[in-house]
């Protein structure tokens, strides 16, 4: 076989090998992520590709190339094998994934393109039916195809089921829990904010650029936040701990058919944050007409509230209150209150509330 030289090209034309065996959890693939982001994408490990029908193939470094994908990086180090024979693709696929994911041998098994291949050769120790499989790997099920064949889906734990080859993260098609007959998500207790840690920030093109983030909240710009329910990529890797649901901001001119669609898109979204591991805050900032489809979906007893302080509606901070109160079942109920003014903080003294400044506002005035 013979290779070229180390060439930059786009993530996207490299494309997933078909006879590719080993795999990553998604716990390992946050941390490629991670590493790739904070050192970038080391050139003495370039992606191995080979030239199939026109089209680039990757033999040694798909899970890299998904990360990169993921985190959408404008190109990555490649070098391109030619002459190959079968042996040696076998060679550079198993070689050099022998330290890195996991081994799924139902593809050893079934593809026959692994068929009478010398695994101890290569340093790679594949277990008979009646052997215990190693730690981390999956053992193939005799004469039974994988989850992913059978079921016509991708396996659970493949990260590529989030990401697709143009780098937008895909939310997956999946059904939580709910509590109401518009079968808008329950958000989990077990993830719920606390006390608010700093910094404290509002989603944004210069935020996002930081990565000292705690906690974002959303009570700026709507198109932020439809991107963000097309996209969540940046704001999980981000490294926040928790959030402020976005706010969809439903006003009492907002029809309400669209007003519950608003309060599904931010709920459904927050509850996909709690099971990537953010916290979050229920966002209980909706106009006198969206306040009962907004209960919708935050169980009893939860307690981590937010709202937005607006000077000369007192009202509105009020009824936000008893909000918080019959759901949390407390008197002084974890609310935060997100500026507003001399009165509104006057009001949170004496409830006990958390108030925070609206910096934005104040940076204007």
């Amino acid at each position: 076989m013979k290779a070229g030289n180390i060439i930059y090209r786009k993530p996207s034309e490299c494309h997933q090998h078909p006879h590719n065996p080993r795999k990553i959890s998604k716990e390992d693939f946050r941390r490629l992520c991670e590493s790739i982001k904070l050192n970038g994408f080391w050139e003495h490990r370039p992606l191995a590709l080979e030239e199939i029908d026109g089209k680039l193939y990757i033999l040694c470094g798909n899970q890299r190339n998904k990360a990169a994908i993921k985190l959408k990086l404008p190109q990555v180090p490649t070098i391109l094998y030619t002459d190959l024979t079968d042996e040696d693709r076998k060679e550079l696929i198993a070689r050099d994934n022998i330290n890195n994911g996991e081994t799924d041998y139902d593809v050893l098994a079934v593809d026959p393109f692994w068929q009478g291949t010398d695994f101890d050769f290569m340093g790679l120790s594949v277990p008979s039916d009646d052997e215990e499989t190693p730690k981390g790997d999956k053992k193939p099920a005799k004469g039974k195809k994988k989850p992913s064949e059978a079921e016509g889906k991708p396996s659970d734990d493949d990260p590529e089921d989030d990401v697709d080859e143009q780098g937008t993260f895909r939310m997956k098609d999946v059904l939580f829990a709910s509590d109401n007959a518009f079968e808008i998500p329950t958000l989990l207790l077990s993830e719920q904010g606390g006390k608010v840690e700093v910094p404290f920030t509002p989603w944004g093109a210069n935020s996002r650029l930081r990565k000292d983030v705690a906690t974002y909240h959303f009570y700026v710009d709507d198109y932020r936040f439809e991107a963000l329910f097309k996209d969540p990529t940046k704001l999980i890797l981000s490294g926040c701990k928790a959030i402020v649901e976005p706010n969809c901001s439903c006003h009492d001119q907002t029809p309400i058919a669209w007003g519950i669609q608003l309060i599904y898109k931010k709920r459904y979204l927050a509850r996909y944050l709690q099971e990537c591991g953010i916290k979050v805050y229920a966002d209980l900032n909706v106009s006198h007409k969206f306040i009962e489809y907004n209960k919708m979906g935050i169980p009893k007893g939860y307690n981590a509230f937010f709202t937005r302080g607006l000077d000369g509606w007192m009202q509105s901070l009020k009824s936000d209150l008893q909000v918080a109160q019959e759901i949390s079942g407390l008197e002084t109920p974890n609310l935060i209150v997100y500026g507003g003014g001399d009165e509104i903080q006057d009001f949170c003294r004496k409830n006990g509330l958390l108030y925070l400044t609206d910096f934005i506002n104040a940076k204007k005035k």
